[in-house]
Formats: structure tokens, sequence, C-alpha cells
């Protein structure tokens, strides 16, 4: 049984069954035994689009649009306000911006999923592909949401960086969560080596 209310991480090596396990969490998969329950609500037999979830998939969504545009639409769609979503994560410098980062680019996904108000947002491993800045861009923008967070990863350091609790998935078994106590040790550590990253490539 897993519990979601805070940031919980989901840490595996390949193979051990995350995809899996958010398929089935997301409804694209029936699980075999067990139900899927968001906010106490059953939504087990519910179909992907009418579960109340966020996805961040991998693979980054690029729209025809400038970021501004893009957050207009989905706002209008959704009937919500995209400013506090663009504040939060950090948006509004580049609203106007053509040829984003990688990591610029999956923040304005993470806030185009957050326009439809979900009550659970799930990410799978979404700074895969991003170089170390842009991954720290992401992660640190992340810890500024404050609903409960499914979130997939392979990479411990990034597990301690988000979590408030991290669930070890082992050959398709979902170990007990246990408490991120090393949030703060994973920061200071991050930071040191984001200072030597810049140092060595001249960004300073």
């Amino acid at each position: 049984e897993l519990r979601v209310s805070g940031r919980t991480v989901l840490l595996g090596r390949n193979g051990s069954g995350k995809t899996t396990l958010m398929r089935a969490v997301l409804g694209f998969l029936r699980p075999e035994r067990g139900r899927v329950l968001v906010d106490g609500s059953d939504v087990t037999d519910l179909p992907p689009e009418r579960r109340p979830m966020g996805y961040v998939p991998q693979t980054q969504v690029v729209l025809p649009m400038r970021p501004v545009e893009q957050l207009e639409y989905f706002a209008r769609l959704h009937g919500t306000d995209w400013r506090p979503v663009a504040e939060q994560l950090g948006l509004l410098g580049f609203l106007e911006k053509r040829g984003l980062s990688g990591g610029e680019r999956q923040l304005l996904n993470v806030a185009t999923v957050l326009l439809r108000r979900p009550k659970v947002l799930v990410l799978d491993e979404p700074t895969l592909n991003l170089d170390f800045q842009n991954k720290l861009l992401v992660l640190r923008a992340l810890r500024s949401i404050n609903m409960p967070i499914i979130y997939v990863t392979h990479d411990p350091l990034e597990a301690l960086l988000v979590a408030d609790e991290i669930a070890v998935l082992k050959n398709g078994r979902l170990e007990d969560p246990v408490r991120n106590r090393m949030r703060e040790w994973a920061e200071e550590s991050i930071g040191k080596f984001a200072s030597l990253y810049a140092e060595l490539l001249g960004l300073e």
C-alpha cells in the first residue's frame, strides 16, 4: 500500500517495475488486484482522461506556440489563471522566449498540466536527458508545488533533492516509504557541485 500526501519518490533501477506501477496508477493498465484511490474516491475503473491526475512524461511535449500563448490557451480551456502557476514555477522571465532550454520546456509542460487543476501530479523521470543545470532548474522548481506528487526516478540524488518520502521498487515489489532526512545534505552537496560545474564550463 502506498499513500501519497506530499512529494513521494518511487526509486528503482531499470526493470524494477516503475513503469508498470505508473501505468496502473494512471489508468493505462488494469491492476490484477488492489485499488487506486484519489482523495478517498475509487478511480480504479476510470479511464485515464477521467482521473483527476496530471501526468508529465519523460518525453517533452513541444507545441508550435510561444510559452505565453500555450499557457493562455490551456488556461482558457480549463477555466484557470495561468499567472500564479507561471510565477510559482519561475516562468515569467521567458514567456515570450523562443527556443527554450530543455529545463524551461519541461517546466512549461508542468505548468500546462497544473492548469488542469489535478489532485495528484505524476512525473515519470521528468529530467531524463536534461543537462545538469536544466535538471537543477526543474528539481528546485518542483519543490514549490503544494500538492501530492508521485515522482519516478532511478537517480538516488534526485530522490533526495525532491522527496518528502522515498519508496523503493525492487523486482516488482514496493518497499514501505521512508522519510527523506537527507534533503539538506543533498542540497548542500549539489550546490557545491553546481559551482564546480559552472566554473569548469566558464558559466560564472
